[in-house]
This record gives structure tokens, sequence and C-alpha cells, in this order.
């Protein structure tokens, strides 16, 4: 078994839990609360890393630059959403892993038997699926051109996370990321005069615990991006909504659409795939 495997399968079940309680706590949060939460439990996660594995200074540049465009990327994401119809908007945006695939390949030189490029081609599909709903509503102008702009960033941000944590390691990535998130998130909290989350309630001692765990595991997955090949990686951990999704059709009971449900079941095949050695 490939070293980066392990690793990324445990982000892909973290990031898995932690979309279901995000599902649970956003009912008490708004978007820039849960925003903001999450950095403030992930900067200490990520600290300790900095210290163990202390990057070159000439990885912070990178890292900085690839912090901002993830920020970038969430704000287009977050318009795109806002302004079109979220069943046309969110297919459109899940295209971005095959994206990322398709630079590594074709850039980096990477390189996949038939397997893994059927679980490739399989996780864009279930994530497609999983992101369309037929009640569209009523879209506003340009929405698409940001559409097709978060996809872009999306992938170019995946693919030059990669390119960053090659040589240096993820510490560098992680810190500034989590920097950049308590700014924007903070900031964002502020501007919708909401106020900053409380922590006493069972239920945001849960959020924290999962958003620990997933922070624990983003560690891991670019520790993995930084020694695997990123077009198997990626894809493998966009199956992470396939896998929330069969959680949340037990733990929260939620009902499903039958193309949905094929997302589901096509995400889990992906991930057998893209996880099977070649």
């Amino acid at each position: 078994m490939e070293p980066w495997l392990i690793p990324a399968l445990l982000a892909l079940v973290a990031w898995s839990l932690q979309r279901v309680v995000a599902k649970v706590a956003l009912a008490t949060l708004s978007t820039p609360q849960f925003y903001f939460l999450s950095a403030v439990v992930s900067f200490p996660v990520y600290l300790p890393v900095l210290l163990l594995d202390p990057p070159p200074l000439s990885a912070f540049p990178g890292a900085i630059g690839v912090a901002a465009l993830v920020a970038l990327t969430f704000g287009i994401t977050t318009e795109a959403l806002r302004r079109g119809p979220v069943g046309r908007v969110s297919p459109i945006t899940g295209l971005s892993p095959a994206l990322t695939a398709l630079l590594a390949i074709t850039i980096l030189g990477e390189r996949m038997g038939g397997v893994r490029l059927t679980g490739v081609a399989t996780a864009t599909v279930a994530v497609v699926l999983l992101g369309y709903q037929r009640r569209s509503g009523q879209a506003r102008e340009g929405w698409l051109m940001l559409a097709i702009a978060s996809v872009v960033l999306q992938g170019l941000g995946a693919f030059l996370s990669k390119v960053v944590v090659t040589p240096s390691g993820p510490s560098a990535l992680l810190v500034t990321s989590a920097s950049v998130q308590v700014v924007v998130g903070g900031a964002l909290v502020r501007r919708s005069n909401a106020s900053y989350p409380a922590f006493h309630t069972p239920l945001m001692r849960l959020t924290i615990f999962v958003l620990g765990l997933a922070a624990l595991a983003t560690i891991g997955y670019l520790w993995a991006l930084s020694v695997g090949p990123a077009a198997v990686i990626v894809p493998l951990v966009a199956t992470s909504p396939a896998l929330g999704g069969l959680i949340g059709s037990f733990v929260l009971r939620e009902p499903r659409s039958r193309l949905q449900c094929a997302g589901i079941a096509l995400g889990l095949l992906a991930a057998i795939l893209l996880a099977m050695p070649e």
C-alpha cells in the first residue's frame, strides 16, 4: 500500500464527519460564524507542525499565495451560489477535482492506470450528481461566469497546493491558510453583524471536537499530497460528500433523491477504485 493512501483515506472519513456535524451546527450558526469557528479551531492544531517541521522562508510566498487564492475562491463560490440556482451552480463547481487531475497529469507528468482513471471519472460524476437539485429558484445575472471561475480557482488551488507542499512539506501552507481564514472569517462575522460563536453548548463542543479531527486530517492530507499523486488524492478526498451523505441518511434521516442516491453510490465506488493499488 502506498504510504500516502492511509492519511488520504483518513481525511476522507474526517471531512465526511465534518459535513454531517456542520449540517447540524449551521442550524444555529451562520456561514461566517462557522467559517470563523473552523479557523479558530484549526490554527492551534496547525501551529505545532510549524514548530516541529519548520519550513524554509522560501516556502512562505507560495503558501501565502495559495492561501489568498483559497480565500478568493470561497468568496466567488459563495457569490455564485447566492446569485445562481444551486441545482446548477453546485454540479458545475463539482468539476474542479477533474481539473486538478488534468493539470497534474499534463504539467507534473503524473500517471495512473485504467482503474484509477475510471475512479477519477466516477468521482467527478458523483460530485455532480450530489450537487444537483431540481428546484433551482430564480437566477441573477452573472452566476454562470462566477461558477466557471470557481471551478478554475478550486482546481488550480488544489494543484498549486501540491506544487507548494512537495518541496518543503505542509507546515507553511497549513499555518498561512489558517491565519488568512482567521482574518477573513473575523471580517465576515463583523460585516454580518453576527456575534462570535459561543463554545459552552454541547453541540458546540461536539463541533469543535470534529473540527479538530478534521484539522488533524488536513495535516495528513497535505503530507499525502506532498509525496503522492495529486491526480489521485484530490479526486479521492473529493468523494467526501458521498460518505457524508451516507452518514447523514442514517444519522440525520435526511431524504435523498434518486440522483443523490446514485451520486452516493458512485462516490463510494470511486473511493474504492482510487484506493486500489496499481
